[in-house]
């Protein structure tokens, strides 16, 4: 109970820490945000302006044609005045100059008449009450809440079905080869991380916009990658290196740690880094690189594992989950001790497995093209996805528990497979 009880001291100190940590962030995000807004405002202003001077030069060049009429009707009519003054002597001129006088004077009134129509050249602007009125109501620029979707809560005892499915599109003008996405997870905003391979990138990507949000280019090709906290993530680099990456509004390479064994598949829970070799061996290190345990046997020194890949995590207790391609669903405890090994005749080549955050996982299978679904028990509540949906060598799987859509990456391919459940 005292370990237990130090354990949650320390838990809630971290929180305490992030907690602090997530208020100045937002505070930045809030800052942020009118500055969108300003910018947003300026351009309605830069485009009324636009639409004025189109107005006024519009207006502007009626008016100038309209003088010049004007101008040019005065002319003749100083030339019919000369023209008479002229003939006073002569009075045959004389009546040939009136005659050609008194056409002016008809023309000059027709002109006269379209010309006397304007009697106002000021341009007006009506500005839109929606806006205004929509401004005026709001109190806030939107809402504060506490996010927890860490925390497990009622449990779901049914199996999920498919609602519809997206293509996520995640090539990038800048990529030289078609996408290679390992391992893919949640950020704490609802955005999905994703580990180019082909192209040395992490990418980040909008699941609201189905869109490419931002990448950063990695040193070596990248694997797994995890959220470490709301700001931080870490990538499996196949030069046996975790890379740490910032999250900020352009994603950028910060630390790393250089380690002595293959990286492949890569979690974080409790500021613990879980790391798989897609061999026999499950790693443990804290943050800063410290090697705290070495899972490799199981109670009667039997190899665990085989063709490891990706971990998840328990909603309700401290259990592991390690998929691997010949094992199945391999469970451990805490300490690392082996508390069983899950097969599924309908899972072939076990390699995603992630949670939902009410107690049930989601295990890919590489071979059979499919996602099943088991409870917390590890019995197999149905098959969530299926080839005939067009799946393909799914490599791994995340769950985002506030859209309820599970995202699936694919070998090879330069899309993501985004599924909305019900």
């Amino acid at each position: 109970m005292k370990i237990k009880m130090e354990k949650i001291m320390k838990t809630r100190q971290r929180l305490i820490e992030d907690l602090k940590k997530s208020k100045t962030e937002v505070v930045m995000a809030i800052k942020d945000f009118r500055k969108d807004m300003e910018t947003i405002i300026e351009q309605l202003e830069k485009e009324s302006i636009k639409e004025l001077e189109m107005k006024f030069i519009e207006e502007e060049s009626k008016l100038q044609e309209e003088k010049k009429k004007a101008e040019t009707e005065l002319d003749g009519l100083k030339q019919a005045v000369n023209n008479l003054k002229k003939s006073e002597r002569n009075k045959a001129q004389q009546f040939v100059s009136m005659k050609m006088s008194l056409k002016s004077i008809a023309k000059t009134e027709d002109a006269s008449c379209s010309l006397q129509t304007r009697v106002d050249a000021s341009i007006s602007f009506s500005f839109d009450p929606a806006i205004l009125k929509f401004l005026q109501k709001l109190k806030t620029f939107g809402s504060v809440r506490h996010d927890s979707t860490t925390v497990f809560r009622s449990p779901r005892t049914t199996a999920y079905s498919v609602k519809y499915i997206e293509n996520l599109k995640i090539s990038g003008q800048n990529d030289n080869k078609t996408c290679l996405l390992y391992g893919s997870c949640i950020t704490e905003d609802g955005s999905v991380l994703l580990a180019d391979y082909n192209n040395k990138k992490i990418k980040r990507a909008d699941i609201v916009k189905m869109s490419l949000t931002d990448y950063c280019c990695v040193p070596a090709e990248p694997y797994g990658v995890c959220c470490t906290s709301k700001i931080e993530a870490a990538v499996c680099l196949n030069n046996n290196t975790i890379q740490f990456v910032s999250l900020g509004k352009q994603m950028t390479t910060i630390q790393q740690i250089k380690l002595n064994h293959v990286c492949f598949g890569i979690s974080c829970n409790d500021d613990q880094l879980y790391i798989t070799d897609n061999g026999r061996l499950l790693y443990i290190y804290d943050l800063t690189g410290n090697m705290l345990q070495k899972v490799t046997q199981d109670n009667v020194g039997l190899n665990l594992f085989s063709t490891n890949r990706y971990v998840a995590f328990s909603d309700i207790n401290d259990e592991v989950f390690v998929a691997g391609w010949d094992k199945g669903l391999v469970i451990i405890d805490g300490q690392g001790k082996h508390c069983q090994t899950l097969t599924y005749s309908e899972l072939q080549g076990a390699s995603g497995v992630c949670t939902d955050r009410k107690g049930n996982l989601f295990v890919s299978g590489y071979i059979s093209n499919n996602v099943i679904q088991t409870g917390r028990d590890g019995k197999k509540m149905g098959v969530v996805v299926k080839s005939s949906d067009g799946l393909v060598c799914p490599d791994s799987v995340c769950f985002d528990p506030r859209q309820c859509k599970l995202l699936i990456t694919q070998y090879k391919k330069d899309t993501v497979k985004v599924i909305s459940l019900h």
